[in-house]
């Protein structure tokens, strides 16, 4: 399977399609729905407009409204069962809650470090999904730093006993997010580097990413991110 190598052997990351499009049309109307803005009547655009003029305060304050999203993994997941059943078989661990990220345009903001999903315990057998709800035609999304690069850099840390040392903070410099549309998503394992930079729009970014692994797989996180048995 060329996507499996590619997870594997090669980037360790890859642009993916949605398969089923409809039921991830369905996830974006319940996040407007239950982020509560505008009355429930806005399209994803006009959240993202209304987001990027909140302030810290007033954005976590509307993602509180999130924390009754329950089914979110799950619909993640649903949406690339193909793909998945593929990587991972028909009986998975599933993360327990996944995330929706609202990135706010301007200098003030904060940046997402570059980090790997490794750095928090997680097992070294996990895949994440990381999809945006809009188009992304600016740099607000995500980058990568290629699976090799990665590799060589933890290896450097290890020796000098670092986590997030400057040779990972170095690479917020010049890097170029990947642009993608609604409907495509980013699949990559716990080793890529990745982060965002400061970006200039008059909209937000808002995204959900979920992990998960084959139930097979032994389970080496620290904490108890992984509650969930989900079968496909």
């Amino acid at each position: 399977m060329i996507i499996n190598k590619q997870l594997t052997h090669g980037s360790g990351f890859e642009i993916i399609n949605i398969e089923n499009i409809e039921l991830f049309k369905k996830l974006r109307k319940l996040f407007i729905k239950k982020i509560n803005i505008n009355n429930h009547s806005a399209n994803i655009n006009a959240v993202r407009l209304a987001m990027a003029k909140m302030n810290k305060k007033e954005i976590n304050k509307s993602m509180v409204e999130l924390l009754n999203f329950n089914q979110l993994s799950e619909m993640i997941i649903l949406s690339c069962p193909k793909l998945i059943k593929k990587l991972c078989g028909k009986e998975l661990f599933i993360q327990r809650r996944a995330h929706i990220i609202v990135n706010v345009p301007g200098d003030g903001q904060a940046k997402q470090w570059p980090h790997y999903e490794m750095i928090s315990g997680l097992s070294p057998f996990s895949y994440i999904i990381w999809a945006p709800l809009h188009d992304l035609d600016d740099d607000g999304g995500i980058y990568y730093i290629n699976q090799k690069i990665s590799e060589n850099i933890m290896r450097k840390e290890e020796k000098k006993g670092l986590v997030n040392g400057t040779d990972v903070l170095n690479l917020m410099e010049k890097q170029k997010p990947v642009k993608i549309k609604f409907g495509q998503a980013i699949i990559f394992n716990p080793f890529v580097i990745h982060g965002n930079t400061s970006f200039y729009s008059k909209y937000a970014r808002i995204a959900c990413n979920v992990r998960f692994q084959s139930f097979k797989r032994p389970l080496l996180q620290k904490n108890s991110d992984y509650l969930k048995y989900f079968k496909l």
